[in-house]
């Protein structure tokens, strides 16, 4: 599939919105449910919830192509390519106290406490690398699903079985008395259909089927209505129980999927500028979002170690001001690494 640029700005846009989930997210769950800092927290935080289900959604138009050629030899490599990116990231991020403790206070007070977890760190990943394990096992499942995506029609079963499996019976049915039905799903065991697998595939599948344009301004009014929903839902779920209800702003919930399902459809059919289709800056800010992704967690925490907080200010623009400054720096620094001859294309991962 040749380079197309609106799926370069889509990129670039779902990785803003992960930096803008994180900053607005990172002291949600500390400020007073019943403050205006809390409500314009949950605001930001829920236009933001597209970010990584869109990820997944990319990485699997370009993946799960049958027309696009995909050998054992470019299949292992990419699954090597990943873990490699991820063991380098975690070391990156396991051993920061250890280094930090040992030159500012001598290797004598680094215990083996300390290596161990940092071992185990190492081991696990970062925490918002968890996104990368998930795609190291579509990576594994890539020869069996790219047979299934072979017939879109045997696709649109799958993610048809996905959507009920994952959204219908966790979102909707408790709230119908449906208790029965979930008991029966659940005895299925039908895990394959209760990951973000779905968003995987789903991705090549609206690349693939024509919608209409009467079918795209609903999923747009279901989109925009779904992020006034997971406001509207979030704070009054928190405000009657006194405590902090994230439920609605998982991946999960049959809201955010609209959401992510509205986005991309709107990217596909969009109308770019021809100012955006010549411009070499958007193939470029594309290929360092997955370093923002992986920095941006880093520069968050150095920034608050310094008492640079969006609490400390007041967050309606400090949230916004913090997410611009960590994107900008996140992409320059992306940039300037992938000039690095070798190594820079695995930490940058293009």
């Amino acid at each position: 599939m040749k380079r197309e640029i609106r799926y370069d700005l889509l990129r670039i846009t779902a990785c803003f919105a992960v930096v803008l989930l994180h900053v607005s997210n990172g002291h949600w769950y500390v400020v007073d449910i019943n403050s205006t800092d809390f409500t314009v927290m949950t605001i930001y935080n829920s236009f933001t919830r597209f970010g990584v289900p869109v990820f997944f959604m990319l990485s699997g138009l370009f993946l799960l192509d049958p027309q696009k050629e995909l050998s054992m030899k470019k299949w292992g490599a990419r699954i090597g390519k990943l873990i490699v990116g991820f063991f380098v990231w975690s070391l990156f991020y396991a051993f920061q106290s250890v280094i930090y403790n040992g030159v500012l206070s001598g290797w004598d007070s680094v215990t083996g406490e300390m290596w161990s977890s940092a071992l185990v760190r190492l081991i696990r990943g970062h925490g918002h690398m968890w996104f990368l394990m998930d795609l190291l096992g579509f990576y594994l499942l890539l020869p069996i699903l790219r047979k299934i995506c072979e017939d879109i029609r045997l696709t649109g079963y799958f993610l048809l079985l996905w959507v009920v499996v994952r959204f219908f019976v966790n979102t909707v049915l408790p709230y119908l008395g449906g208790e029965m039905i979930i008991a029966v799903v659940s005895s299925m065991h039908l895990y394959l259909f209760t990951g973000f697998i779905g968003y995987f595939l789903g991705g090549y599948f609206l690349q693939k089927v024509d919608i209409p344009k009467w079918c795209r301004g609903v999923l747009y009014v279901l989109g925009a209505g779904s992020i006034v929903f997971t406001i509207l839902k979030t704070l009054q779920d928190c405000r009657a129980t006194q405590s902090y209800d994230d439920r609605w702003f998982s991946p999960s919930n049959i809201n955010v999927l609209l959401l992510s399902i509205a986005t991309f459809v709107f990217f596909k059919y969009a109308a770019v500028p021809s100012r955006f289709t010549r411009a070499k800056w958007v193939p470029v800010m594309a290929g360092c979002t997955f370093f923002v992704y992986m920095v941006h967690p880093f520069l968050l925490e150095k920034l608050g170690l310094v008492g640079i907080k969006v609490t400390a200010y007041p967050v309606v623009l400090s949230i916004p001001i913090m997410t611009i400054g960590i994107f900008a720096v996140g992409m320059l620094a992306g940039w300037i690494v992938g000039k690095i001859p070798v190594i820079g294309k695995w930490i940058t991962f293009q």
